[in-house]
C-alpha cells in the first residue's frame, strides 16, 4: 500500500514450513522482516544474509524485542500453543501455523492470554485461504444459488511419504496427517458450510508399520444448519487427486505422473529414520539444499489445489478450476476468474499478513480464523480421532460461525 508504513514481522521458526512462507511473506508490502528465533545456527546465520535482521536462539528473547509488531510461528506442532502464549504476553499480534494446539485446553491457553493482553491471532498457514477457496465460500454464504446442501472434499497425496524428522512420525507429538492437514480441510468444509459444525463422525487409518501415524482418514461432518460435508484425505502415495482437478497439483504446477512412486522409492533408500532426518534437514530454512526464496513465476502455473472440493447447493453446483470457480447452473455453467498476481503467487499466506495488517491499522478484529476459529476448527479435528477411536458420532460444543466474507 504506497504510502503506508510497513509492520515489522519477526519470525518463531525457521524450518521447512517457513520456506512456503517466506516468499510472500518478505515480499508483501505491507510486511518488514526484522527479527527470527530459532535453535540451528545455520538457519539464523541464512536469515542474516537474506535479511540483516536480529537473530535470536530462543522465543522468549524475540517477544522481548520492542521493535516486532507481529510474529510468525512456525515452530513444531507440540509448541505452537506456548509460543502463541508468550508472544501475547509480550504484546504481540499472532499469525499462528495450524494446528492451533494439540488439545482444546491449549487452544482455551491462547484465547485467555490472547483477551488478556489485549492482542490478535490468526490461526493460519492454511490454504484454506487461498483465494479460490475464499471465493467459494463466499459464493456459497451468499445464498445466491439457494442453501448450501453438501459439500465434499477429498486430497489424495504422498504425505505420509515425504522425508520426516523423527518427533514427525510420533503419533502422541502431533504426527498425524488428521491433526496436520485435517486443519485445512476442516477450515474448508466450515467455511463454505457456514462455521458451526453439530456433530462428526470418522475414520482414521494407520496401513503402514513403519510409519506408524494415522496417513488417511474420512469424516462425516453434519453442520447446525442442515447441510452436511465428507472428507477424505489419503497420504499414502497411491493415487494421485490432481487426476480429478485437472492435471494441477498443490503448488499449482502440473503433475507429475511419477510423483508418488519416486516418493515411495526415496524414503526406501533410506537406511535408517536418521538417515531420512538428515536429509529433511537439509530441505529446512539454511539446510544445504539453500531453496530459493524467489517467487516462481512460470507460464505453466495456475491456481494451487488442496485436492478436489466439490459444492452442491440447492440451485447449483460449485467447483475449482485452474484460474478460477465454476458454477454448473440450472440453466447455464459459469466460469468466474479469481486473480491471483503474477504467476499465480498470491496465497494464502498474502490474505494472513494482509488481514492481520489490517486489523491492526484500523484497531479492529481479524475478520477471519481468529482465535475462536482455531479452537472450533481443532474440535471437529479431534472429534475425528475421539470418533474413530471410540466408533460413535461426536457432538460439538465450541462452535463458531464463517466471519470471513469479502476477504480476498
Amino acid at each position: 500500500m504506497a504510502g503506508v508504513k510497513p509492520i515489522n514481522f519477526g519470525i518463531i521458526g525457521l524450518g521447512a514450513g517457513t520456506m512456503n512462507m517466506i516468499p510472500e511473506l518478505s515480499t508483501n508490502p505491507n510486511a518488514n522482516i526484522v527479527a527470527a528465533a530459532d535453535t540451528r545456527k545455520y538457519a539464523l546465520d541464512r536469515f542474516t544474509r537474506d535479511f540483516g535482521g536480529r537473530i535470536y536462539s530462543n522465543a522468549e528473547d524475540l517477544c522481548k524485542d520492542p521493535d516486532v509488531e507481529v510474529i510468525y510461528v512456525m515452530t513444531p506442532d507440540e509448541m505452537h500453543a506456548e509460543h502463541a502464549v508468550l508472544a501475547a504476553e509480550h504484546g504481540k499480534q499472532v499469525i499462528l501455523d495450524k494446528p492451533m494446539g494439540l488439545t482444546l485446553e491449549q487452544c482455551d491457553d491462547v484465547i485467555a492470554a490472547t483477551e488478556k493482553n489485549g492482542t490478535r491471532v490468526i490461526v493460519g498457514h492454511s490454504q484454506s485461504l487461498d483465494l479460490v477457496n475464499l471465493k467459494i465460500a463466499e459464493i456459497a454464504n451468499s445464498g445466491q444459488l439457494g442453501k448450501v446442501v453438501m459439500i465434499h472434499t477429498m486430497f489424495y497425496s504422498d504425505w505420509i511419504y515425504r522425508p520426516r524428522a523423527k518427533e514427525e512420525l510420533i503419533q502422541e507429538r502431533g504426527g498425524s496427517i488428521v491433526r496436520r492437514q485435517g486443519p485445512i480441510q476442516v477450515d474448508i468444509v466450515r467455511m463454505i458450510g457456514g462455521g458451526k459444525v453439530r456433530s462428526v463422525r470418522g475414520k482414521t487409518n494407520i496401513v503402514d508399520a513403519n510409519r506408524p501415524i494415522d496417513g488417511s482418514f474420512n469424516a462425516f461432518v453434519d453442520f447446525d444448519n442442515g447441510s452436511s460435508a465428507t472428507i477424505i484425505y489419503d497420504g499414502y502415495g497411491h493415487f494421485n487427486s490432481a487426476d480429478l482437478t485437472y492435471g494441477y497439483t498443490l503448488q499449482g504446477f502440473p503433475m507429475n505422473p511419477d510423483l508418488h512412486i519416486n516418493s515411495r522409492k526415496r524414503i526406501e533408500g533410506f537406511a535408517s529414520i536418521s538417515e531420512e532426518e538428515q536429509y529433511k534437514d537439509t530441505t529446512r530454512y539454511g539446510g544445504s539444499m539453500n531453496r530459493s526464496l524467489d517467487h516462481q513465476v512460470s507460464p505453466d502455473r495456475r491456481h494451487a489445489f488442496f485436492g478436489f472440493t466439490v459444492v452442491s447447493c440447492e440451485k447449483g453446483d460449485i467447483r475449482q478450476t485452474p484460474t478460477g470457480v465454476l458454477i454448473y447452473g440450472d440453466k447455464e455453467n459459469i466460469e468466474i476468474p479469481v486473480a491471483a498476481g503474477e504467476g499465480y503467487n498470491r496465497r494464502y499466506c498474502a490474505v494472513e499478513v494482509d488481514e492481520m495488517c489490517c486489523a491492526i491499522r484500523d484497531d479492529t478484529p481479524v475478520r477471519i480464523h481468529d482465535a475462536y476459529w482455531g479452537k472450533a476448527t481443532q474440535e471437529v479435528v479431534l472429534g475425528i480421532i475421539d470418533s474413530s477411536n471410540e466408533r460413535r458420532e461426536v457432538f460439538m460444543k465450541y462452535q463458531v460461525p464463517y466471519t470471513g466474507q469479502g476477504v480476498s
